[in-house]
């Protein structure tokens, strides 16, 4: 069929270095699925290049140092956002959920912080006396 159709043997050509090949380890042994994807999958993305060109006279080394961290700090915040809500949906602002169950086990300051809202609580009933 592709010596008859020249379209046919031009597509059959363009596609040859499509055609599944076997990736070579250093045993001779198949590959695992890790070492094809790295074969087939990742050294070819980092392998290619694109030019940038200059946008208003600022070369593109200098803009992709903001472009490259600015999608990961805004994805962050909003990450960083639900963590909070969802924090407060299952303890409270305040972990009051957390009191409210009885699940609460306290902290080993607690009893210094009574202890000292106690000494301030007398310090401002004495000062109020005088």
């Amino acid at each position: 069929d592709h010596q008859r159709n020249p379209r046919t043997a031009e597509l059959a050509a363009s596609r040859a270095g499509l055609a599944p090949r076997r990736c070579e380890t250093p045993s001779g042994m198949a590959p695992s699925f890790g070492e094809w994807w790295r074969e087939k999958v990742i050294k070819p993305i980092h392998n290619t290049r694109f030019y940038l060109p200059p946008v208003r006279g600022v070369p593109a080394s200098t803009y992709m140092q903001f472009v490259y961290p600015v999608p990961v700090m805004i994805g962050g915040w909003f990450v960083m956002q639900w963590a909070i809500a969802k924090s407060h949906e299952n303890i409270g602002e305040r972990g009051e959920k957390l009191r409210e169950k009885g699940r609460y086990i306290g902290h080993e300051s607690e009893p210094q912080n009574r202890a000292l809202a106690s000494v301030l609580a007398a310090v401002e009933q004495g000062g109020k006396q005088r």
